[in-house]
């Protein structure tokens, strides 16, 4: 696979042709990557293969992309010989990319999808060292090659951080439609790996107890009022949409927290001070937590703390 480092015009390189991108590009790294090539200049090179009367992009699609925004009109490149096979065009692509940093969980999937084109699962495992720069087994493959047939835009996500891994391999056992319902929630949603499984666990569960079809209940006027209002933000969502499951998951156990927390509200703690009942009733512990930022603040919420010690409401709360 020859090389020559050559100039062209960016105007001769198909932009649009994105068959061998890897990565997953961030305007903040574009920003800052311009920067750096119209102060330093452009230090490694982009790789190109020639295809007809236009050049193909291998790696390097970031730097081009800074390049045209520094408004280059050529690029210094590494230009590989019209006939290398795709088999080889893949591998530089990716090895470009992972021995340069360690690819995110999305890129991972998009390379292994890639080689599983060429070759089977033993072959990638093998070779997974030399070209992933990380060494893989033939199970771990065999569950990213799955994920990678979720419907779109389940790799965003990926990469985003709006689903993990685990969330992914999960999603794997229900219909097509009911993954592509839960893909829309999670677009909408922000949420931690525990909290994406509690979601999806109380969604399930809920169907199944009431004999709803999951799909049916995926699209139920609720859910979709939360995810898609507009006017608020996705960490918020998340927390409507968990209380929203919570209460209909666990129905007398909601009835028991609000009351609890009704009675609470009552003895006028105040913001400084946070009582709440333990969670789910599993444990007899509750929690009494306060805030201060100097002396007089942490008597003052001493001394609310022992007026209430004498409201038997107070007392009721411990009762429950």
């Amino acid at each position: 696979m020859s090389e020559q480092l050559c100039q062209i015009n960016i105007c001769d390189i198909d932009l649009t042709d994105q068959r061998y991108k890897i990565s997953f590009t961030h305007d903040c790294d574009i920003k800052s990557l311009t920067q750096s090539i119209r102060e330093t200049g452009l230090i490694c090179p982009p790789v190109v293969r020639q295809s007809d009367d236009k050049y193909i992009i291998v790696s390097g699609f970031n730097r081009i992309k800074a390049c045209i925004n520094n408004h280059n009109n050529t690029v210094s490149v590494q230009k590989i010989n019209s006939e290398t096979s795709e088999y080889q065009c893949f591998v530089k692509a990716i090895t470009s990319l992972s021995f340069k940093r360690q690819l995110s969980q999305a890129e991972l999937i998009m390379s292994i999808r890639y080689l599983d084109k060429f070759l089977d699962k033993k072959q990638i495992a093998d070779k997974s060292a030399a070209i992933l720069n990380m060494e893989l087994n033939v199970g771990y493959i065999e569950d990213l090659l799955d994920i990678a047939d979720l419907p779109d835009p389940a790799l965003g996500l990926i990469q985003m951080g709006n689903i993990s891994f685990k969330t992914a391999k999960k999603m794997l056992s229900f219909q097509k439609e009911s993954i592509k319902s839960f893909l829309k929630i999670f677009t909408k949603i922000k949420a931690s790996n525990n909290k994406q499984l509690e979601i999806i666990q109380y969604i399930v569960e809920i169907s199944k107890r009431d004999g709803i079809e999951l799909e049916n209940f995926l699209k139920n006027q609720e859910i979709e009022a939360i995810i898609l209002d507009r006017n608020k933000e996705a960490v918020l969502k998340t927390k409507l949409l968990r209380d929203y499951l919570y209460e209909q998951r666990f129905v007398n156990l909601s009835k028991a927290r609000k009351k609890i927390q009704k009675k609470i509200n009552t003895l006028k703690l105040g913001n400084k001070i946070r009582l709440s009942a333990p969670d789910n009733f599993e444990s007899p512990n509750y929690l009494i937590s306060f805030t201060a930022k100097n002396y007089k603040e942490f008597k003052t919420n001493v001394k609310i703390l022992n007026n209430v010690l004498e409201n038997k409401k107070f007392k009721e709360v411990f009762d429950q």
